[in-house]
């Protein structure tokens, strides 16, 4: 009979164990709202950074920035309300990725041979006036 009262007993610890869980789910700041900086003073402290916002939020207790740095580059910056200190950031670069990947295309056309107008890139499964070529497995 003891593994049921093991199994009792785990169970009683698993459930304690989640219960205590949305205490460790805190908001990131805990600052007093009559504490917090205004939303003016936070676009200031942006505008000093070199920021342009896009939107301006409060999310867990923080501010929260998302917009462009000085650089050009989309960022999201959680921004303590109180010391309006950059708590978290995040930059996005998928401008960068884009630009790469404009660059990865632009480099494959140049390595292909030009082809007279209307005329489709030669290719060993097809070719004009004859079945498709290939296995199917």
């Amino acid at each position: 009979m003891k593994h049921p009262a093991s199994l009792r007993h785990g169970l009683l610890v698993l459930s304690l164990g989640l219960a205590a869980l949305p205490v460790w789910a805190d908001d990131d700041c805990d600052a007093p709202l009559n504490r917090w900086q205004t939303r003016e003073a936070v676009r200031q402290m942006a505008a000093t950074q070199g920021w342009q916002i896009q939107r301006l939020k409060i999310d867990d207790g923080c501010y929260e920035i998302r917009g462009t740095d000085a650089q050009g580059r989309t960022f999201k910056a959680k921004i303590d309300p109180e010391t309006l200190k950059v708590l978290k950031m995040k930059r996005d670069d998928h401008q960068r990725a884009r630009a790469r990947h404009r660059d990865d295309e632009g480099a494959a056309r140049q390595t292909r041979p030009p082809q007279p107008d209307g005329a489709a890139a030669p290719s060993p499964l097809l070719t004009p006036g004859t079945a498709p070529r290939g296995q199917i497995d």
